[in-house]
């Protein structure tokens, strides 16, 4: 479960930094709006709250089955409407990333949906 959140708080990070090549939530909801995406700035924020603070708390195993259903909602829109639809990128792509990585975090989510967060997680402690 820690692995999935380091990845996720990689990739989310550069959605709330303002210095990254992303430009932070601003440039992260200009992508959105350009793919047609409803509330871009507050979908923007939510994105970016989910794949960091979100990611934290997955590390620490803290609410991971909720989390892990927000994750798994996060990979099916970035495959249908961002790799799929937008880029129309194709599963493994020569040139571009396909999107084979984003449906290996939708599968984990799925995972962690049905089995928790494992022994060593804090859930257990708040009887999640």
């Amino acid at each position: 479960m820690w692995r999935w959140g380091i990845i996720f708080l990689v990739h989310g990070w550069p959605k709330l930094n303002p210095n990254s090549p992303m430009r932070g939530t601003a440039g992260f909801a200009g992508f959105l709006r350009q793919m047609g995406i409803p509330l871009p700035g507050f979908f923007a924020w939510v994105v970016a709250l989910l794949e960091t603070l979100g990611a934290v708390l997955l590390i620490l195993g803290l609410g991971t089955r909720i989390l892990a259903l927000g994750f798994a909602v996060d990979m099916l829109v970035a495959i249908l409407v961002a790799k799929r639809g937008f880029m129309k990128v194709p599963f493994m792509a020569q040139q571009a990333t396909g999107w084979e990585f984003d449906f290996a975090l939708l599968a984990g989510a799925l995972a962690l949906i049905f089995t928790g967060a494992g022994r060593i997680a804090l859930d257990p402690l708040f009887g999640l």
